[in-house]
């Protein structure tokens, strides 16, 4: 049975919700807005809450289907023209996907980063997110990263646009992500993981991941992509990695000391501390500007202008 909620939690749930895009300039649709609600509620009872703060409250406002903080208006322009440099972007990253989809270890291939649905600018480069089989990683790294840079696809000095940004790998049994999130809340850790949008993927790995991460239920109790459940043991070797079995741990090992000898002294200096670089046998993750904790920053001082804390 739902709980009935309180007209102020209402309030809440929905303007932090639509406060949250806002950060990146991001209307929501009425859909949207249910989908990424904190709250377990009928999209009916939603949709009356909305047209009573659209006509009481006077702090959103909508146009075109969007809703969006009063004065916000370009926001709809602005994610209308987004999407299409979305729509370029990921069918660059698809075809990036063909070359990695050769190796049998690559098990999904996602662009990330993406904080609403098919919203990247022009000048961004394109995050990449990459699961392997288990103790497959470092050599999944290799080849994904080796081939994107003697293809030229790599973010460089020279510019970002539409370059393949490989930031993020984990492996099938580090998929358990929750440590990664800030305590006590993490919008954009939770945002970014429920935004993975596949571009490449075996053996419905991405609904396996959320499965795999209990917590996004409870941060999104709406949303329809984490109605999956799978089997403790739901992995399975393809006959192509049967094939690599036999001498791909030692493959893996030299792929890992190769990296590690060539990886800049600062990287590793950074893993060792509460950054956005993350170094283990399981994951990957080399974020040099987590930008998490600033983000969560501008959310509260925003929230605070109606009356919300968290």
């Amino acid at each position: 049975m739902e709980r009935k909620y309180s007209t102020s939690e209402l309030r809440a749930a929905i303007i932090s919700t639509i406060v949250f895009f806002d950060l990146f300039n991001y209307p929501l649709t009425r859909w949207e807005i249910w989908q990424n609600l904190p709250l377990k509620i009928d999209l009916l009872i939603l949709e009356a809450a909305l047209d009573n703060f659209l006509e009481q409250e006077k702090v959103l406002e909508t146009c075109d289907g969007f809703y969006f903080l009063t004065g916000r208006q370009e926001l709809v322009s602005i994610r209308q023209q987004r999407y299409n440099y979305a729509n370029y972007k990921i069918k660059i990253a698809r075809r990036a996907s063909y070359f990695f989809r050769l190796l049998p270890f690559v098990k999904l291939v996602a662009v990330s980063n993406l904080i609403g649905h098919h919203n990247l600018r022009d000048e961004s480069d394109i995050d990449v997110f990459v699961v392997s089989s288990p103790r497959r990683l470092w050599l999944t790294r290799l080849f994904c990263t080796g081939l994107m840079k003697l293809a030229n696809m790599r973010p460089n000095q020279k510019g970002k646009r539409n370059k393949i940004c490989l930031s993020f790998y984990a492996s099938v049994d580090g998929l358990a992500m929750e440590n990664l999130r800030f305590a006590p809340h993490d919008p954009y850790f939770d945002h970014w993981f429920l935004g993975l949008y596949p571009i490449y993927e075996k053996d419905n790995l991405l609904a396996y991941l959320r499965f795999k991460n209990s917590w996004l239920k409870e941060a999104f109790p709406n949303s329809l992509l984490l109605k999956d459940i799978f089997p403790e043991n739901y992995f399975h070797r393809s006959w192509g990695e049967w094939i690599f079995f036999g001498w791909g741990d030692c493959l893996n090992w030299c792929a890992k000391k190769i990296q590690m000898l060539i990886m800049p002294a600062r990287m590793r200096e950074l893993a060792a501390t509460e950054s956005g670089v993350l170094i283990s046998d399981t994951i990957l993750r080399f974020y040099l500007n987590d930008r998490r904790a600033e983000f969560y920053k501008n959310y509260n001082d925003c929230l605070s202008k109606f009356d919300i804390y968290e």
